[in-house]
């Protein structure tokens, strides 16, 4: 398995079609959420992704916004979620943001269904849960990664 950090630009036709195909299986498929996306913000992030047999298999994005660091998109293929793939995710991605975005407080919306599985990577809840793309959501936010 090969894990990828990448700018927009640098991303390959092959890469981009691929990770496309596992948010629209993930997120439309098995989620049947009709938000749209692929989304205009795509192109202003580090895309973080692992390949498996020329598939992606998990996926996440981070990006600075208006309101500071952000990440989302978080997906991992059905077949790999027993492979604690979402667990690796995660440390590439707090890897990418260290060297990136170092120091920068991180705030997320997390489906609630997985609030606790960034717990775990020390996000705090703020808030009431809200709707977002069809889902319940909630605030969370980290201090950030040193660098």
């Amino acid at each position: 398995m090969e894990w990828l950090d990448k700018e927009f630009s640098a991303l390959t036709l092959i890469e981009l079609a691929e990770i496309y195909r596992l948010r629209a299986v993930v997120f439309n498929d098995e989620q049947g959420c009709t938000f749209p996306d692929p989304d205009l913000q795509d192109r202003d992030c580090h895309h973080v992704f692992a390949i498996e047999a020329g598939q992606v298999v998990a996926y996440a994005r981070y990006f600075v916004r208006e309101q500071g660091l952000t990440f989302g998109r978080v997906v991992v293929a059905k077949e790999f979620r027993k492979k604690r793939l979402g667990k690796q995710l995660m440390e590439q991605l707090f890897t990418g943001i260290q060297r990136n975005f170092p120091n920068q407080p991180i705030t997320i919306h997390a489906q609630v269904q997985v609030e606790a599985f960034y717990v775990q990577f020390g996000f705090k809840s703020v808030g009431d849960h809200f709707i977002e793309a069809e889902r319940e959501h909630v605030t969370m936010v980290h201090p950030g990664i040193e660098a």
